[in-house]
């Protein structure tokens, strides 16, 4: 069975003028097991893709980043991922020192010995789109060794709207990136040029919210990962809340009532015969919980829920409206 914890979770304390209630996208750091796809679906179709090769990936779910909807992404063979759409957001997480020179390149000589494959697992709704290179190679100016290798998965979430960079198996070498110690990593063009620039301890790194408005060094890690190290990328829940909760067709209030250890749950309007789903999200953006309400105020028992803060989003089949409650 899977085990993950929490290894790391930290809000930006740097610029004074950007508190970390504005940033739209957050970064924290856990620990899982590595498993290799069970059902791949090949991306370079046993082809030899070089480090700048591009390959488009449509996936049949609506993923959100910063409040807009992208259905499609370019795997980037040499260094990450971008997205089809608004802004075109990368998640670039083998970039050179200044950020545009992809390290990852095929091992094989006549065929493919680097395969990208890529899987979606899960029911409607709450889908995992999992993209993952085997034995990919690493490139370098002084010559590249011939034994280095990297394994990865980059998995994009649907309602949850969360993206994961899945550290597997790998061997690298002083040669790996030249004058570096480790790669770029960096979720960019998020909000206009803004973006999350990763550097530090590889293993629990430390992040910045930073303009890119051209080469921008230092979002470098110290090694690669090591296996089963997991970086999240998630949204705010409090820039989320803000933004959803502009619906207000649908208005509920969420109650918690600490001498009776309950949640009380509170629809302001209730229609019979429409079906209302609401369901539960810690403040990593994984669901706890989901379900129907069948009357105008249900009650839920805290004592499944740790102290923290919780987004409530209700779903009425016509609209969706997001409230948060802190327990403590």
């Amino acid at each position: 069975m899977k085990s993950i914890v929490l290894l790391f979770l930290c809000i930006l304390l740097t610029p004074g003028f950007i508190s970390a209630q504005d940033i739209p996208i957050l970064f924290s750091v856990t620990q899982e097991d590595y498993e290799v796809l069970e059902n791949p679906i090949s991306v370079n179709n046993g082809d030899i893709w070089g480090p700048d090769d591009v390959y488009t990936l449509y996936f049949n779910f609506d993923f959100q980043i910063n409040g807009h909807i992208y259905t499609a992404l370019l795997v980037n063979a040499g260094i990450g991922l971008t997205f089809s759409g608004y802004n075109s957001p990368k998640l670039w997480i083998w970039a050179s020192e200044w950020g545009g020179w992809p390290f990852l390149f095929d091992r094989g000589t006549n065929e493919s010995e680097s395969p990208i494959d890529y899987e979606i697992v899960g029911d409607e709704g709450s889908r995992i789109l999992k993209i993952q290179w085997q034995n990919a190679g690493i490139r370098d100016n002084e010559g590249d060794d011939p034994n280095d290798f990297v394994d990865f998965q980059m998995w994009v979430y649907e309602g949850t709207n969360r993206l994961e960079v899945h550290y597997g198996p790998s061997q690298t070498s002083g040669l790996s990136f030249g004058y570096n110690d480790g790669p770029g990593v960096r979720f960019w063009n998020i909000e206009d040029d803004w973006g999350i620039c990763v550097y530090g301890y590889a293993d629990m790194p430390s992040w910045d919210w930073v303009l890119f408005d051209g080469p921008y060094p230092g979002c470098l890690l110290d090694s690669v990962p090591s296996e089963d190290i997991v970086y999240n990328f998630y949204p705010n829940p409090t820039v989320s809340i803000n933004e959803i909760s502009n619906n207000e067709k649908v208005k509920f209030k969420v109650i918690y009532k600490r001498r009776l250890n309950e949640l009380k749950v509170h629809l302001n309007e209730f229609e019979y015969g429409k079906t209302y789903t609401l369901s539960v999200y810690n403040s990593l953006g994984i669901k706890q919980y989901e379900v129907i309400l069948d009357n105008k105020d249900t009650y839920l028992h805290s004592q499944q829920y740790k102290k923290g803060l919780y987004i409530f989003i209700l779903n009425d089949q016509n609209n969706i409206t997001t409230q948060k409650c802190i327990l403590n």
